[in-house]
C-alpha cells in the first residue's frame, strides 16, 4: 500500500508498482496513452488480486475501487482520445451568419479535418496494446458507439449539402477500423482511401 510520503508496504510487487503507476505513466507523453497505461495496469492489479489468496487480505471493496479505477481511466482515455475530434462533428460554425443556409465549404472542410484526426488515431492506436480480450474489446464498443452515433448523425443531417465524393468512409467502414484498435500492430488506413 501506498503512503502520503510515497512510501509503500512490503506487499507483492505488483502493489509496490501500483505506487509508482502515476509517475510511470508520465513517461507517456501522449495523455491517451497515459490513461490507457493507467487503465491496463490498474486492471491487471485487480484481476490478479481478484484471483489469488490476496483476495481475503485486500478485500472485495479493494477490488472495487480499482475496477472504478480503471473503468474511470477509460473515460478519461475517450475523453483525450476523441473530445477534439467529435467536436468536428457539431453544428457550430457551418451556417452562413444571419441565414440557415449552410457553408458548404465549411462543411468540406469539417469533413477532411475528421477523416484526417481518425486516420492519425487509426494509425497510432492499432499499434497500441490492451492485453486483456474483454477490456479491449468493452473499450472499442464503447468508443465505437460514440463516435459512430456522432458521424452517422452528423453527416444523415448534412447529406444533402455535400456530395458524395466528400464521404470518404461510411459509418460501417469506421466502425470497422475502430474494432482493429488496441491490436498492438500499426496500421495505416491510406490504402483504404475512396477515390
Amino acid at each position: 500500500m501506498c503512503f502520503s510520503n510515497g512510501s509503500c508496504t512490503s506487499e507483492p510487487s505488483f502493489l509496490f508498482w501500483k505506487c509508482n503507476l502515476d509517475e510511470k505513466s508520465k513517461m507517456y507523453k501522449d495523455e491517451s496513452l497515459q490513461h490507457l497505461f493507467l487503465m491496463n495496469n490498474t486492471h491487471y492489479m485487480a484481476e490478479k488480486v481478484k484471483n489469488s489468496e490476496l483476495r481475503a487480505e485486500l478485500g472485495d471493496e479493494w477490488i472495487r475501487k480499482q475496477n472504478w479505477k480503471f473503468q474511470q481511466h477509460a473515460m478519461n482515455y475517450e475523453r483525450a482520445t476523441w473530445s477534439s475530434i467529435l467536436a468536428l462533428l457539431m453544428d457550430e460554425g457551418i451556417q452562413n451568419p444571419g441565414s440557415n443556409a449552410i457553408l458548404r465549404t465549411i462543411l468540406k472542410e469539417r469533413l477532411q479535418i475528421f477523416y484526417l484526426a481518425f486516420e492519425e488515431v487509426y494509425k497510432s492506436q492499432t499499434g497500441w496494446v490492451i492485453p486483456d480480450s474483454q477490456l479491449r474489446e468493452d473499450l472499442r464498443i464503447s468508443t465505437s458507439l460514440k463516435v459512430i452515433q456522432a458521424y452517422r448523425t452528423f453527416v444523415g443531417r448534412h447529406i444533402n449539402h455535400i456530395s458524395e465524393k466528400h464521404i470518404k468512409y461510411t459509418a460501417d467502414d469506421l466502425q470497422d477500423y475502430l474494432f482493429h484498435l488496441f491490436e498492438g500492430s500499426q496500421k495505416s488506413l491510406h490504402g483504404f482511401y475512396k477515390k
